[in-house]
């Protein structure tokens, strides 16, 4: 799939995405104005009902004797004579309960010539009942009509929500599955775009590599027929010496390629044995020694390590080893110094192989044991490969117990470095 593909779905999806959440942010903000509207109409109908009471009862005949009685001692009788604050709070507890209003609230009744309030629970909520929306006028209670009966309700949005808590728990359920299905196929599509890439360029490295000794076996075996070459020993072990290098070098990467098939497969069985990590050492050395002499390169050995066993598949452990020298000589283009070291630390046995090479950048460092992953090499174009050797370290490090660690830094070299459970003897 081409990148443009790419941008334009990820483009109209995220333009879908965004308009589903505009429209859920909408709904849910219109749910809620709703359910406002509905709870203080409830409010409403509530003090209306305790109005209404006080109205009612003003016009019975034995609270008609009990003003008479009460307006013989007093000069002027005062609210708090039409309205019993037991009874009205009473009133209140019982009317918001049958509108199932469960909310805290606090009420008190005051008069709006001075905002002076003489009855209610309103001593730290003065201000906030004085701005309450839900006020209602005494006037037909009592006279003058500058008297008002105020409520202020402290949690009124937590009721609210509370009453849309499983709407509100599906909508963010069902967006939240939706963000990250969406996230996920992004990422799934960028992942296989880059699969692709990677294996597009693993091929076109194959291609080449297999075409390179391919090319010079065939060139070298067209030579061999020649009369003049037919006639001449020394040519003819010259070029048939080339064949059996590009033999051998064809039958490697080809090696290379199938041990990682079959890893990933699973379908591998490891010989596992006690190892001794200065013998391997000096087994890969050795097979590298015709290629130390004719590139120049300086090889030194430190064999430090006391306990140097450890349990393993020694064809692997081998290509693990092999793998990482050969990288340390084809990365340091000049004046190649390879140090190899094996000792102990703590219970493990470390076998270190550090160069003088071209070294990795810390933004490649995490990637450089992932399967097809290359370094780019900058001008080093003769160095090719499958991207596939270190991903082989690792996973046969990681396969016996062991651990695998770099130090590197560009233009000062690499030091990799291998950790295996150690054991104490050779039985």
């Amino acid at each position: 799939m081409k990148k443009k593909t790419i941008l334009i779905i990820v483009f109209i999806t995220s333009t879908a995405l965004a308009g589903i959440l505009l429209t859920q942010i909408y709904w849910v903000g219109t749910a809620y104005k709703l359910k406002e509207e509905q709870f203080d109409n409830s409010v409403r109908i509530a003090l209306k009902s305790v109005v209404n009471h006080f109205q009612q009862n003003k016009s019975d005949t034995t609270f008609q004797k009990k003003l008479k009685a009460l307006a013989c001692r007093k000069t002027k009788l005062s609210i708090d004579d039409y309205i019993d604050s037991e009874k009205l709070d009473s009133l209140i507890k019982d009317e918001l309960k049958c509108m199932d209003i469960k909310s805290m609230y606090h009420y008190g009744i005051y008069s709006k010539y001075n905002n002076r309030f003489v009855i209610g629970n309103s001593d730290d909520y003065r201000t906030e009942l004085l701005d309450s929306p839900f006020q209602f006028s005494l006037a037909s209670i009592y006279k003058p009509g500058d008297y008002y009966l105020s409520i202020f309700f402290t949690n009124k949005t937590h009721i609210l929500l509370h009453r849309m808590e499983l709407w509100l728990f599906l909508s963010i359920l069902f967006l939240f599955i939706l963000v990250i299905s969406f996230a996920s196929v992004i990422f799934t599509i960028l992942h296989q775009k880059k699969i692709s890439e990677i294996k597009t360029d693993f091929i076109n490295n194959m291609t080449h590599e297999f075409k390179t000794p391919i090319a010079t076996s065939s060139l070298a075996a067209e030579m061999i027929q020649k009369k003049e070459v037919i006639s001449n020993p020394n040519k003819l072990m010259k070029y048939s010496s080339i064949i059996l290098d590009e033999n051998s070098r064809l039958q490697n990467q080809v090696e290379q390629v199938l041990q990682v098939a079959i890893l990933e497969s699973g379908k591998y069985n490891f010989k596992v044995r006690k190892l001794n990590a200065n013998d391997l050492v000096k087994a890969v050395i050795n097979s590298f020694e015709l290629r130390i002499k004719d590139g120049n390169i300086k090889v030194e050995i430190n064999q430090n390590a006391t306990k140097p066993y450890f349990l393993g598949d020694k064809t692997h452990i081998l290509n693990v080893f092999y793998n990482l020298i050969d990288n340390a000589i084809k990365y340091s283009p000049e004046n190649p110094l390879i140090l190899v070291s094996t000792f102990n630390v703590n219970d493990n046995i470390v076998i270190s192989v550090k160069d003088n090479g071209i070294g990795i950048s810390k933004e490649h460092q995490n990637n450089i044991f992932k399967n097809l992953f290359r370094v780019p090499t900058g001008n080093i174009h003769e160095v090719r490969g499958f991207g596939l050797g270190l991903y082989y370290v690792k996973t046969i490090v990681d396969q016996f117990g062991g651990k695998i660690q770099l130090v590197s830094e560009p233009g000062k070299g690499s030091n990799f470095k291998l950790f295996f459970p150690a054991t104490a003897t050779k039985n």
